[in-house]
């Protein structure tokens, strides 16, 4: 008998507490995936990620301590197989184009279905 694939380790950031408790609403629904963190900013994403090494990190563009760009970059020096998801409730096209620059694979809307999160997240793992 097969073993199932263990859950993807799924890193959040961005700086709207809001947010974070409804991405870890959707991500603790979702048997595939498993919340490892959440962090408010930047610097906190990047020293997370060093602790908890997910396989995903949904970090926010625009957030305190350099922004997901910053932390993106920061995460893939670490650990360079992590796959970045961007995320952004502004401008969406200077987001991805910044995101995807500094190592993001997918990029998403905030307010987006929580299904197109889940199926980001199962592309990015298969990067």
């Amino acid at each position: 008998m097969e073993s199932a694939e263990p859950p993807k380790r799924v890193l959040i950031a961005d700086d709207d507490e809001d947010t974070r408790m409804l991405l870890a609403e959707i991500l603790n629904e979702e048997p595939s995936v498993e919340l490892v963190g959440a962090a408010k900013d930047a610097d906190e994403a990047i020293e997370l990620a060093k602790m908890v090494n997910p396989d995903v990190a949904i970090l926010d563009w625009r957030m305190p301590g350099g922004g997901g760009g910053r932390a993106a970059s920061a995460i893939k020096d670490n650990h360079p197989s992590v796959a970045i998801i961007g995320l952004t409730g502004m401008d969406a096209f200077e987001a991805s184009y910044d995101m995807m620059s500094a190592g993001a694979v997918a990029f998403l809307e905030k307010g987006c279905q929580p299904a197109q999160l889940i199926d980001a997240i199962r592309s990015a793992t298969r990067w």
